[in-house]
């Protein structure tokens, strides 16, 4: 068995203003998140019967729930890895 060897090396320390911009920015577009769950949700239940009834997906359904997965990529990505701010709406 081989072992592989990873090493990262930070090109700069994160200050602690960054990390409270990165905080505060998190809350609004943390409460769109939950909205656009919220909305994604209802979405994906209304998508589950159309597809049951009408054997076939609806495509507006389906892009508000790829909208919020897309979303939350996003989110998440500058929240726990990156330095690039999302925009709060989605687009």
């Amino acid at each position: 068995m081989k072992t592989v060897k990873y090493e990262v090396t930070y090109r700069e320390q994160a200050s602690r203003l960054e990390l409270v911009v990165r905080w505060v920015w998190s809350i609004p577009s943390f409460v769109v998140l939950a909205l656009l769950g919220i909305l994604s949700a209802i979405a994906a239940f209304l998508q589950f019967f159309h597809v049951l009834i009408l054997g076939k997906r609806n495509r507006t359904l389906y892009d508000w729930t790829l909208m919020y997965v897309a979303y939350y990529v996003k989110w998440a990505s500058y929240f726990y890895l990156t330095d690039e701010r999302s925009p709060i709406m989605p687009g």
